[in-house]
């Protein structure tokens, strides 16, 4: 059964099977992970460093092929950045995501109301996916219908997970050392189905964000 990980800050077992999220204090890139993310986390950012962050994530995207994601990147009310410049930034990593068609990874903490409106105002068209979702279903559920992608990780609402759509949700470790077969097999009661049947859908949702585009 692959169980596929769609955001993990651990070099993981099977390369294959998961996007490791990279900063820019990876330099070199770790030679063992296939798949990678970039992006600027708001809880690094400073207006001193921000520009070095992105002239990096701008080299490693012109050169590096595992790149399949941009990310993760976002809005936090509860860090120490400006909120301004998390925006500035953030808006960054949404016209590069856009330039090179690569999907959206987003970190977002009391910001959604706000990130609905920007996501109307932008009009992506690549796919935005809310990692780490913690809320309610009520804000799953307004998230969805907003176009919004969720990826849910070792904790979370269960009734969040239960009614999501099929093909709207992923599975991630993030910083947890949890097995991420361990999590497809939790989720996997949740909603009330087979462990084989949930990674074979969930495959389905990886496969179209991020491979066959």
């Amino acid at each position: 059964m692959m169980c596929f990980d769609v955001h993990t800050h651990h070099l993981s077992a099977c390369p294959s099977e998961a996007i490791f999220n990279a900063d820019s204090k990876y330099i070199p890139l770790p030679d063992e992970a296939m798949w990678l993310s970039v992006g600027i986390h708001p809880w690094h950012l400073t207006s001193e460093n921000y520009p070095m962050q992105l002239r990096w994530i701008e080299s490693v995207l012109g050169k590096d092929k595992r790149v399949i994601a941009l990310g993760e990147a976002g809005l936090d009310k509860c860090c120490h950045a400006p909120f301004s410049l998390q925006e500035e930034a953030f808006r960054m990593i949404v016209s590069l995501s856009e330039h090179y068609r690569l999907p959206l990874v987003i970190h977002a903490v009391k910001v959604y109301n706000e990130l609905i409106a920007l996501k109307k105002e932008i009009h992506p068209s690549q796919p935005w996916i809310v990692h780490g979702f913690r809320g309610k279903k009520e804000l799953a559920q307004s998230l969805v219908r907003q176009g919004f992608y969720l990826s849910f990780g070792e904790h979370y609402h269960a009734d969040a997970l239960r009614y999501m759509p099929e093909g709207t949700f992923l599975l991630e470790t993030d910083e947890s050392r949890v097995p991420i077969h361990t999590l497809y097999h939790r989720a996997a009661e949740i909603r009330g189905i087979h462990p084989e049947l949930l990674a074979d859908n969930v495959s389905r949702t990886v496969n179209s964000l991020f491979f066959n585009r």
